[in-house]
């Protein structure tokens, strides 16, 4: 029992995790040919996931809605955002534009989608201003440039601050958009470099634990 539950699926993780890291830095054609079958399967995979996920949601607020818990009446609402997208696109075999205009999908789409993607983003924007309240604390050197670069974005964004720049700042020759420019080119795009470099190496070593079954969360408690 053992060895079914554990060592031959650590087995299976260690094969295909080095093939498939070995695969990229061989230019050979099986190498391709390789690659392209994982992605394959990685596609299959995912789809079934999706399906899992899908039914697991919907069991979920299933059970919310038959046990009448608290909250319960906006999972109806999953129900029926569910099938006012999906009905459509099936109507419509995934078309938005016909010759004549929006297809039932389209109109889905534009006027149901999109207005619910802009109210949660007009309900997200205080939450954001809440955050970057307690961010631009100034408690330390970090935070103070963190401030300074953040106003300078904000007083680039509205024409009072651009005359307020140029009627205290003119006298160096720089617009507000120009240094706006140079620090999102900048001081922007190296931090955001060093952030993909971090999570670049701390992918590396997460899949190398699950390689070499060092991590074996993924098999469950047992």
């Amino acid at each position: 029992m053992k060895l079914i539950k554990k060592q031959i699926p650590l087995a299976i993780v260690f094969i295909t995790g080095v093939l498939t890291l070995v695969s990229y830095y061989v230019p050979h054609k099986m190498s391709v040919n390789y690659i392209e079958t994982i992605n394959k399967w990685e596609n299959i995979v995912v789809a079934f996931a999706f399906l899992l996920g899908l039914v697991s949601l919907f069991f979920s607020h299933y059970n919310k809605i038959s046990r009448k818990v608290d909250g319960w009446g906006y999972s109806i609402f999953v129900f029926i955002g569910f099938l006012a997208m999906v009905v459509p696109a099936l109507v419509s075999q995934g078309k938005q534009m016909t010759d004549t205009g929006f297809t039932a999908l389209g109109w889905s789409y534009k006027f149901i989608y999109t207005s619910l993607s802009g109210t949660m983003f007009a309900v997200l924007a205080f939450y954001i201003v809440s955050t970057a309240y307690r961010s631009f604390r100034i408690r330390s050197l970090q935070a103070f440039v963190l401030f300074i670069a953040a106003f300078i974005l904000i007083l680039g964004k509205v024409p009072l601050g651009q005359i307020i720049w140029d009627w205290v700042l003119g006298w160096t020759g720089r617009g507000v958009n120009d240094v706006i420019e140079w620090i999102m080119q900048v001081p922007a795009v190296a931090g955001k470099r060093g952030i993909m470099i971090g999570i670049s190496i701390g992918a590396i070593v997460t899949s190398l634990k699950i390689i070499f079954g060092i991590e074996k969360q993924y098999m469950g408690k047992d």
